[in-house]
């Protein structure tokens, strides 16, 4: 048996071909299409990432970072806690005494922050409760005043303590500010004291102007010029934390 086809007209194989070849043609400039958009999102991506890396460097490069310690020009280290405020202990965060936004020619009356380690069976810390009374009245931000927020922050250097000594010495002494738990000394570990008192004079934005364990104790922060001052110490060339106070306040926006 013979097999024969049927003849296709050419006027449709030629209809066939085109179609085919378009149906191709199309499907390949849609893949080059496709392939070209998204290599522009590929390029848009890699720019954006460029740009962002590019201002973290910019960041990077410009910023003064400042260090975390308590020498003079360092940021102090926060800590959190119980306080005593004369009835009874409440949580206490130190961070809620600073003002961040503060600057040396601030015009506003925001207090600085002085800062004492006591321990209460320490005969240095006794002799100096009647002058830390006097200091913290004095300092109150009345009639002109510098304005100054006393904290006391009791350890256990010397014997057993508790925080019943703790309300006692606060007591006895007419210490009428916060008195900050630390007989476990976790916050004299990361303020790096070792002896006590030791007093620390703390700015508005939470950097040490004054500390008078440092080495030399007659130097304190001069905040619009970023660097150590000399400080008086009026009696015997040791600067007080009265007199850090009166100095370095006056010269950085101080009452």
């Amino acid at each position: 048996m013979v097999l024969t086809t049927e003849p296709i007209p050419l006027r449709q194989t030629i209809g066939l071909m085109h179609e085919n070849e378009f149906g191709k043609f199309g499907e390949n400039m849609k893949t080059m299409l496709d392939n070209q958009e998204g290599s522009a999102r590929s390029e848009a991506g890699i720019i954006a990432m460029s740009m962002f890396f590019a201002g973290l460097l910019v960041v990077a490069f410009t910023t003064n970072p400042i260090a975390s310690g308590t020498q003079i020009g360092e940021r102090a280290p926060v800590f959190s806690g119980e306080a005593y405020d004369g009835t009874s202990w409440k949580s206490f965060q130190f961070d809620d005494l600073l003002d961040m936004s503060w600057t040396w020619n601030a015009t506003e009356d925001v207090p600085w922050i002085a800062v004492e380690f006591l321990d209460t069976d320490c005969g240095h810390c006794k002799n100096a409760a009647p002058d830390m009374a006097t200091w913290s009245q004095e300092f109150s931000g009345v009639n002109g005043a510098p304005n100054v927020v006393f904290i006391a922050i009791a350890v256990e250097f010397v014997a057993e303590s508790s925080r019943a000594e703790i309300v006692d010495f606060r007591t006895q002494y007419e210490n009428n500010f916060l008195f900050v738990d630390d007989l476990d000394e976790d916050i004299a570990k990361d303020w790096d004291v070792l002896a006590t008192p030791s007093y620390f004079l703390v700015q508005p934005d939470g950097i040490v102007a004054w500390n008078s364990g440092q080495a030399t104790n007659s130097i304190g922060w001069d905040a619009k010029e970023e660097k150590s001052i000399p400080l008086n110490g009026f009696d015997d060339g040791y600067v007080q934390l009265n007199e850090a106070i009166v100095q370095l306040m006056m010269l950085n926006g101080g009452e």
